[in-house]
């Protein structure tokens, strides 16, 4: 009799646990179709929303390899892409320095074009005579003063006879003499000597019987 009422407790005790339980859950379903909400669609959607992110974790972890094994590759190609353009970097490089030889053996054997001593001195000569042709006769005189004797005599030799004098006529008469010692003709002088020379031996030789 005792086991027959304290099983009859224990079920007395489930039912009164179970049936709120139920109620609850058959308040909730009809809850839930009032408000359109569907329990087996959102239970479907649970497990079918689990599955597919175990199915994502998984091709994750099947898509690591194949990442490393495409970045592997693409390693590779951009070596070979780098090694490609080493090569026609040094190529490059070669043609570079077999043109600067060439140039280098061409410039060697030009030959060297050399100046005429005489063609630079007259160069020199006119040039010294052209400026001071043009400059004031006493602010030369004044330059000349300042040199030499030896220097002096040098410059106004490279100058025509006119302007030697003015030069002259302005200088000190002291040094004035010391270069008139070491005077030289001038070339056009020298020419017109030659010139007359010739016509004085050309008009003897017409005039001899």
């Amino acid at each position: 009799m005792e086991k027959t009422s304290l099983a009859l407790k224990t079920i007395k005790a489930l039912l009164v646990i179970i049936i709120p339980i139920m109620f609850l859950g058959i308040l909730t379903l009809l809850i839930m179709n009032f408000v359109g909400l569907n329990p087996m669609a959102e239970m479907k959607s649970l497990i079918n929303g689990k599955s597919e992110k175990t199915h994502q974790l998984a091709n994750k972890g099947n898509t690591v390899p194949n990442d490393a094994t495409a970045m592997r590759r693409e390693i590779a190609s951009q070596s070979k892409t780098i090694n490609k353009l080493r090569d026609e970097i040094t190529q490059k490089s070669d043609q570079i320095d077999a043109l600067n030889k060439q140039i280098q053996e061409t410039s060697s054997n030009k030959p060297k074009k050399q100046t005429d001593p005489s063609q630079a001195s007259q160069s020199k000569a006119n040039l010294v005579n052209q400026t001071y042709r043009n400059m004031d006769p006493e602010k030369a005189a004044a330059i000349f003063e300042k040199m030499s004797v030896k220097d002096a005599s040098d410059y106004i030799n490279m100058l025509d006879n006119k302007t030697k004098a003015q030069i002259l006529n302005n200088m000190d008469p002291a040094k004035a003499a010391d270069i008139t010692k070491l005077l030289k003709p001038s070339k056009n002088q020298q020419e017109a000597s030659i010139d007359n020379t010739t016509d004085s031996s050309s008009t003897g030789t017409l005039s001899s019987p």
